[in-house]
């Protein structure tokens, strides 16, 4: 079997792994019961491949072994499906708290159906209990600490919004904000509580 040939297969077997969990199948397979279950037609080499090599070292499936018989199961990104699962905020607050990183919308579509995955990000985000922004990483989503929430003049808000300030050094920006008078917001507003520090590892 050629590289491509083996990659491809492997590829393969990882997508329909995924599209059967997403489906809410989440019992492991034997390898012979994937063969059957996607009605796939290989050979004894090919099949002593994927049991031995492929289906094993592929990150995306996780591997249940029970007197010494091997089962496959499409390991997503997050646990949201499980016996241990968390609801995207309360995976999302624990990040948070443990100084973690975020969470992508790809890793959520990854582990519930897009559809489910996207309605519930919707919602989260509706109700404020998450925002959504852009990294390297693609769409993040980041959870809102509201003991640090700082009231801020709706007015003021929507005035910022209005004005372009990429091409603005921090020391202009603070001149611009003196000359529109919201010097006092800045000096008379309440002093943001310091987040807590990580935990030295």
């Amino acid at each position: 079997m050629t590289s491509a040939a083996a990659a491809l297969l492997k590829e393969r077997d990882e997508f329909r792994l995924h599209e059967r969990f997403l489906s809410g199948q989440i019992d492991p397979l034997t390898l012979d019961e994937i063969i059957k279950e996607f009605s796939l037609t290989i050979n004894s080499s090919v099949g002593h491949w994927l049991a031995s090599q492929a289906l094993l070292s592929n990150e995306k499936i996780d591997i249940k072994t029970t007197d010494d018989v091997h089962r496959f199961v499409y390991k997503p990104s997050l646990d949201l499906k499980g016996p241990k699962k968390y609801s995207p905020l309360k995976l999302l607050k624990a990040r948070y708290d443990n100084g973690e990183d975020a969470v992508t919308v790809e890793d959520i579509q990854d582990s519930i159906q897009q559809t489910k995955g996207d309605k519930t990000i919707r919602s989260l985000i509706e109700s404020g209990g998450i925002v959504k922004v852009a990294s390297s990483k693609g769409e993040v989503l980041v959870y809102i600490d509201r003991d640090f929430y700082l009231g801020i003049n709706p007015e003021f808000i929507n005035s910022w919004r209005k004005i372009s300030v990429e091409h603005l050094t921090n020391e202009q920006i603070h001149d611009f904000i003196r000359e529109k008078e919201y010097y006092s917001l800045t000096t008379n507003a309440p002093k943001q509580a310091q987040s807590p520090k990580k935990p030295l590892k």
